[in-house]
């Protein structure tokens, strides 16, 4: 197992994927944006910015838009240990995954 496997990480963003828009049209997250943002949040972890990993993979939303559902975690030292993803929910509410994406987990 190699160090980076087993470093402790926490969520910062949670699975959030994109939507279907009134024009029909996919509009999908800007996760990048929502990481810049967090990070103006939090300057406390702004030098572990490397450390900051987004994990995304395939979905289908109920509706069958075919989409990309992204998690956003960073590795926990002292300054982050407890950290509530909720407390920035605003930043990507919007995007949040549909409920039927975590019973399929």
């Amino acid at each position: 197992m190699t160090k980076r496997e087993r470093e402790a990480r926490t969520t910062i963003v949670p699975a959030i994927h994109g939507k279907l828009a009134s024009d029909r049209k996919i509009s999908e997250p800007d996760v990048a944006w929502i990481i810049e943002k967090w990070l103006e949040r939090h300057p406390e972890v702004e030098n572990r910015r490397g450390r900051i990993r987004a994990m995304s993979g395939p979905w289908t939303t109920e509706d069958g838009l075919k989409t990309v559902v992204t998690t956003v975690m960073i590795s926990v030292d002292g300054d982050i240990a407890g950290y509530d993803p909720e407390k920035d929910a605003d930043l990507y509410e919007y995007w949040k995954a549909e409920p039927r994406y975590f019973e399929s987990s």
